[in-house]
């Protein structure tokens, strides 16, 4: 219509900042230059901030044995809460993706910009590494990595990964930490892989002491470094660094806490911080909540003594308030502790093995594949499904 005006162009780019992927991803489809703005990385980077400022997501992956099947045979189920949560209200679930009778699915790490590493083991003690964008629905499988190591040494090893992003190259990076024991020592090997080129190095650096690292709560990256909490022999702790830049390692103290308390990193309004108890087994414990500022200044920002049952920390939300697995009865719960309000998750836990995952997440359009690679939003399912071993309906009813 002649008299109809156009709208801006910068009151269109502040619109699509405000909508989520899913319109996003629709909205391609609409013009050419909405689809060029919408793949572009400073739209990409600008949306993420843009939906930064709203509070995270629940993420929960909740991992269950099915015994009637196979001792083996696995039920993954990934699920994703409302923003707001209603203090004693179960909230709804939206269901991302579900595996229902896999083999080799280990566990989840992330998120990092929206993107998630999974893990699978397959027979032989190797493991197989893939990236996941759950609102784009784009996963890649990453190709191994090449450790030289003795065969004897296979069985006996630790492994741990950082997951973050180089601020200089723009690319996705894992580093992977594999400790083995002999009668002899200690040997750690470690390697980086690029998202640019699809590819994993070894890395020859003196690596600082350590005895055993923890994996944290939340995916510690934060401004191109990524956090472990290490534990010695002696029990003392330090966090251990990995600058996804320089590739290099280092190490930092941890807050003035006694060898006798339970302690876990994950970050915490925009820093690194540490939960901690006032014992080496939670359950009943008294938590603190650390938060480091600058490098080694660290200030306790939080005390929670929660009034449940039995429980074990699964990760903090909104600043304040704990996600708890009940002991007793599995269950999932968030608990307040300004209103000291208990809100049932609705997520049935298996009590036998360490299979629920619980992350602060919030959606993004950064993409995976590469500009050479072709996949399609609705056969990006099918890949991440046929990724992990499957248990066929036919063979799971026989």
């Amino acid at each position: 219509m002649d008299g109809v005006r156009p709208i801006p162009e910068d009151a269109v780019v502040d619109i699509l900042l405000r909508l989520p992927v899913k319109s996003l991803l629709r909205f391609k489809c609409v013009r050419k230059n909405w689809c060029a703005l919408i793949k572009s990385p400073s739209f990409i980077k600008e949306h993420f901030q843009y939906r930064n400022n709203n509070c995270a997501r629940l993420f929960v992956c909740n991992m269950k044995m099915v015994p009637e099947l196979q001792p083996i045979v696995k039920s993954v189920v990934f699920s994703l809460l409302p923003e707001e949560i209603v203090p004693g209200v179960t909230p709804e679930q939206k269901t991302l993706l579900q595996l229902p009778r896999v083999t080799d699915f280990t566990c989840v790490a992330g998120p990092v910009n929206g993107l998630f590493l999974v893990q699978k083991l397959l027979y032989g003690a190797d493991v197989c590494l893939g990236l996941w964008n759950p609102a784009t629905k784009e996963f890649r499988s990453l190709p191994p990595a090449h450790f030289e190591i003795e065969g004897f040494w296979s069985h006996n090893n630790d492994h741990q990964y950082g997951f973050g992003f180089d601020l200089v190259t723009l690319d996705y990076k894992v580093v992977w930490i594999r400790v083995f024991w002999d009668n002899i020592g200690l040997s750690v090997y470690t390697c980086v892989y690029s998202s640019c080129n699809n590819s994993w190095k070894r890395l020859t650096l003196e690596f600082p002491p350590i005895s055993n690292l923890s994996a944290p709560l939340d995916a510690t990256y934060l401004n191109g470094v990524y956090y472990w909490l290490s534990r010695g022999l002696n029990g003392i702790y330090t966090i251990l660094s990995f600058d996804m830049v320089s590739e290099q390692f280092g190490e930092m103290q941890v807050p003035d806490i006694t060898t006798a308390h339970w302690g876990a990193l994950t970050l915490h309004g925009g820093s690194l911080a540490m939960l901690t108890s006032d014992s080496d087994q939670p359950l009943t414990s008294i938590y603190d909540v650390w938060v480091m500022k600058q490098e080694g200044n660290w200030s306790k920002v939080l005390t929670i003594q929660p009034h449940i049952d039995a429980h074990w920390p699964i990760n903090i939300w909104d600043n304040n308030k704990m996600v708890f697995e009940i002991m007793e009865t599995s269950q999932l719960v968030l608990y307040d502790p300004k209103t000291r309000h208990v809100t049932d998750l609705g997520f049935q836990l298996d009590p036998n093995i360490a299979g629920c995952w619980v992350f602060n997440y919030k959606e993004s359009l950064v993409p995976i594949k590469r500009g050479n690679e072709t996949q399609g939003e609705d056969n990006a399912v099918k890949q991440i499904e046929h990724y992990f071993d499957t248990i066929p309906m036919d063979e799971a009813s026989s």
